[in-house]
């Protein structure tokens, strides 16, 4: 799976839901305190039909308002890091490295959501939710052209656990989080890239 599609999504769940009365304010007090976020991912990703195309894992290191780390290292190595201004997509297979603006690439993405800064209803319209049992949150976006229909967010013991995003075409892809660490510290080296010799560069930024 390209990097550049790295959050679109797979489809077909049926949810049974049932809307709470007024608890999507505990989504946004999560964003409240949350300055950093570390974690392992699995990410799936599902064709129409709920067909498994592709599971990966990693590690995501978020640090808000607008500074992340996705390093992709199964089945295949990508990085995706971005320092506020710029976004390095970095394909190891393919020894190629892009960068671009990052306001034009993960505006209104789900890198935005958990490392952006702001109301979550400035952006999305958001409804608590129960599902077997579990608090979870659907965050549908105010702008037609996000590239999604919806996020659902998993929110338990007040750490998020799992996002899962529906696209327009049916897609659907599902990304778990383990061994979560709040609000630590991490240098500022953290987000950028080191781009290795040899490595083929297209930046984007310098047009």
């Amino acid at each position: 799976m390209s990097s550049r599609n790295l959050f679109l999504l797979l489809s077909g769940l049926l949810f049974s839901t049932v809307a709470l009365a007024a608890d999507d304010e505990a989504l946004q007090a999560f964003f409240n305190d949350l300055s950093s976020l570390g974690a392992g991912f699995t990410q799936e990703v599902y064709a129409p039909g709920n067909q498994l195309q592709q599971r990966s894992q990693g590690r995501v290191i978020i640090q808000r308002p607008g500074k992340f780390r996705w390093d992709y290292e199964q089945p295949y190595e990508q990085h995706i890091v971005a320092d506020g201004n710029r976004i390095w997509l970095y394909d190891v297979d393919l020894e190629q490295v892009t960068i671009k603006p990052q306001d034009q690439t993960m505006a209104n993405t789900p890198a935005s959501l958990l490392s952006g800064a702001g109301q979550l209803n400035e952006q999305f319209d958001v409804l608590a939710l129960m599902r077997e049992g579990r608090d979870w949150f659907e965050l549908v976006p105010k702008q037609p052209d996000s590239g999604f229909e919806s996020i659902y967010v998993l929110l338990e013991d007040e750490v998020i656990r799992a996002m899962e995003l529906k696209d327009s075409f049916g897609q659907f892809t599902r990304i778990r989080f383990d061994n979560v660490v709040l609000n630590k510290d991490y240098p500022s080296d953290t987000f950028s890239l080191n781009i290795p010799k040899g490595v083929d560069v297209i930046d984007e930024t310098a047009r």
